[in-house]
This record gives structure tokens, C-alpha cells and sequence, in this order.
């Protein structure tokens, strides 16, 4: 992951942190403003100081008192009506952004976002609503549920159908539900896709493709809308699926194109690894195009 996308998810819970915390300074301020309680608190910082200096040296540390004191602090906040702590977005990691040193799943959602931000895909769908409108198609959008909240033994989907019966809107719905589970996701167009292949090919940098390789799961959409470009095409889409799929990291495609249509467009290698049973599910989606059925009502 670049560390640049990093950095710009970090920014964001970063500004939530000093919101929540000048919000509880503002609400602290009347028992800061009583010296009692001012000094009760200094006490509790010095006792907590150095009682964690006496563990480094292997000393007895006071904690019979540190806990009688934090009660005192807690019973005067509770008094007050003021919480014991900042209301922090996450209560995991205090949007810090890491647990233990690992990236915490609030962070995961910021990246996701930073990801999805001018791609078009921006507005995401629930799965509750969407299902409930879904009709015949419930028991896919269902399936597709269960596997966002499962352990990916199967980490390719395919979702093929007509114009507007409703892959898009599914592959929103997927998102939507990995991203809640604090899984960092990008959503790309095969035509944008297909332009980076084209940048790789004048200039061979990684970059134009190593983007779609470190997100955790990776949404490709309307593939087979996009032009072939000679040796670049074909050749990168390729690399794309098959390291993901060895890698065992998510993959989900829409397409308009069935397998036989695969097969002619591309190739018989993409196509296998698209329809390999053994590691992917394919979904094929029929129905009226709802977006026209939607401009009528």
C-alpha cells in the first residue's frame, strides 16, 4: 500500500481525534476550572508516573493507591455528567489508526475510502434495503453476503448479466459489507483499469499496477467494455487475476460477457482462471434492465 494513501486515511482520523478531544477539554473545563479536582488529578499523574518507573526498576509499584484515586477522578466526572474518556469514532485504537502495531479497522475503512474517492463508486448500497427490493435476485444478493463474511476459500467472483439487471448495484453492496468489516477495498471501471495497463506498457512502471495487487479486494467493473490494446491488454489482466488468485487475495468482476464470450475476447488462460471451480464462484444474473423499469415509475 502507498504510503502516501496511508498517510491521507491517517489525516482523517487524525482530525477526528483533536475533535473529540477539544470537545471533552471544553467539557472537562468547569472541573478543571475547581482546584480540588485540578490537584486530585496532578496527584493521580505523578503517582502513575512513578509507579511505572518502580516496575521498570523491578520495584513494588502502588497500585492499591493509583486505583483509589482514578475512582475519585471517575466518581467526580460521573457527578458532573461528563464521560470517562473522549468520544472517540473508534473505541478500539482512540483513532490512532493501530492496535499493537497493526492497522486497526477503522483505518482500513479510511484507506478504503481514500481508494474509492473519484472513482464513481463513492456512494455505496446496504445489503438489508437492497435485498428487500431485489426480487428473484435475493438469493444471490444473500450468497454474495455470506461470502463478504466468510474466510475466502473461493477469492474470485464473477458476476456476468445484462445491461441493468443489477451487478453494479450488487458490487456496491459487496463493498460496502467488506469495507464494515474493516477490509481495504478498491473499485476500479475495466476501462480505467485498462488505461493503467496501457501507462505500464509505454513506461513499465509497477506502480500502474501494483495498486490493484496490495488492496486486500479488488472490484473490477463491466469488464469486457474496455479496448483491447495489443500485448498490453491481455498480458496485464492476466498478471492481475492470476497473482491475486495466488496470492488467495479477493477478486470480484462484472461483465456483461458470459464464459463463451470470455474465451473469444480474451483467451482461454483468463477465461480458466475466471472459471477454475476449484477457487471461484460465477453468478449469472438475469432479469429486466431495472434502470429502465426505475425512469418509468
Amino acid at each position: 500500500m502507498k504510503q502516501d494513501i496511508i498517510e491521507k486515511a491517517l489525516f482523517s482520523l487524525q482530525a477526528k481525534k483533536r475533535k473529540a478531544e477539544n470537545e471533552y477539554r471544553q467539557q472537562m473545563a468547569p472541573l478543571y476550572a475547581d482546584q480540588s479536582f485540578a490537584d486530585l488529578e496532578k496527584r493521580y499523574t505523578k503517582l502513575m508516573i512513578e509507579n511505572a518507573q518502580k516496575e521498570c526498576l523491578g520495584e513494588v509499584p502502588n497500585k492499591e493507591e493509583q486505583q483509589k484515586l482514578e475512582k475519585e477522578i471517575l466518581a467526580r466526572k460521573k457527578s458532573a455528567h461528563i464521560p470517562e474518556s473522549p468520544n472517540y469514532s473508534c473505541k478500539i485504537c482512540k483513532d490512532t489508526g493501530y492496535v499493537n502495531g497493526e492497522m486497526c479497522k477503522c483505518l482500513k475503512q479510511e484507506i478504503s475510502k481514500v481508494l474509492l474517492a473519484g472513482s464513481g463508486f463513492e456512494k455505496l448500497e446496504n445489503f438489508d434495503n437492497s435485498i428487500k427490493t431485489s426480487g428473484n435476485l435475493a438469493p444471490y444478493f444473500e450468497k454474495m453476503r455470506q461470502w463478504c463474511n466468510s474466510q475466502f476459500t473461493k477469492n474470485l467472483i464473477f458476476i456476468s448479466g445484462p445491461t441493468g439487471v443489477g451487478k453494479t448495484h450488487l458490487l456496491r453492496c459487496m463493498a460496502n459489507e467488506l469495507i464494515e468489516n474493516g477490509k481495504v477495498v478498491k473499485i476500479v471501471t475495466a476501462f480505467k483499469l485498462n488505461q493503467d495497463f496501457k501507462e505500464f506498457g509505454k513506461t513499465q512502471s509497477e506502480e500502474f499496477l501494483n495498486k490493484y495487487l496490495s488492496c486486500e479486494v479488488l472490484f473490477i467493473d463491466d469488464l469486457g467494455t474496455e479496448p483491447l490494446y495489443k500485448n498490453v491488454t491481455l498480458e496485464c489482466l492476466y498478471l492481475i487475476i492470476n497473482e491475486r488468485k495466488m496470492r488467495k487475495l479477493p477478486l470480484v468482476i462484472t461483465s456483461n460477457l458470459d464464459m463463451a464470450d470470455l474465451v473469444e475476447r480474451y483467451d482461454e488462460r483468463i477465461t480458466s482462471r475466471i472459471a477454475d471451480r476449484e477457487s471461484s464462484i460465477t453468478i449469472n444474473l438475469v432479469g429486466d434492465d431495472r434502470r429502465i423499469k426505475n425512469q418509468k415509475k
